[in-house]
């Protein structure tokens, strides 16, 4: 397992602010993320707010592709099914899996799932290649503090 870098100026992985700050991880072609939302992110009585839901879903997708596949992308398309609450004050666990790769696109699965196993919601992605931003932009501002050596290297080999 390979704790991935976290991006400084990120709501859902930065470090700073009042943001989410999760810890992305990678395993065997999955990159997740464990986590307990505040309450501050509910939409109502408890409930996380589905702009929040959809963003980790988002989040987890777009890390996945840069650890899978080595490439910086960018969300060109998403669709979202919430299939029961997902509460605030609640562990979770954010998991994405590259599906597939065709014609530069890449083709991404989500789920979010309770400490059961249950999933509470699923989504899928499709992502485009950046082309606003430059892999050496993006790298100075990741932050590999915590990053495994071979992590790292593969990274950096993908960011060149």
């Amino acid at each position: 397992m390979s704790v991935l870098p976290c991006y400084s100026d990120c709501f859902f992985c930065g470090p700073h602010g009042d943001g989410l700050k999760m810890l992305v991880q990678y395993e065997d072609g999955t990159a997740f993320s464990d986590l307990v939302l505040d309450p501050k992110f509910q939409g109502y009585d408890n409930v996380a707010h589905g702009g929040i839901v959809t963003g980790l879903l988002d989040e987890v997708m777009w890390w996945t592709i840069l650890a899978a596949a080595g490439r910086v992308s960018v969300t060109r398309k998403m669709e979202t099914e919430f299939l029961r609450p997902v509460y605030c004050a609640t562990s979770y666990r954010v998991k994405g899996k590259l599906l597939d790769q065709r014609h530069g696109n890449f083709y991404v699965s989500g789920t979010i799932e309770d400490s059961h196993g249950k999933v509470a919601v699923r989504g899928n992605g499709l992502f485009r290649p950046a082309r606003h931003i430059t892999s050496g932009e993006l790298a100075a501002k990741l932050d590999f503090g915590h990053v495994s050596p071979d992590m790292k290297e593969k990274l950096f080999a993908a960011l060149k």
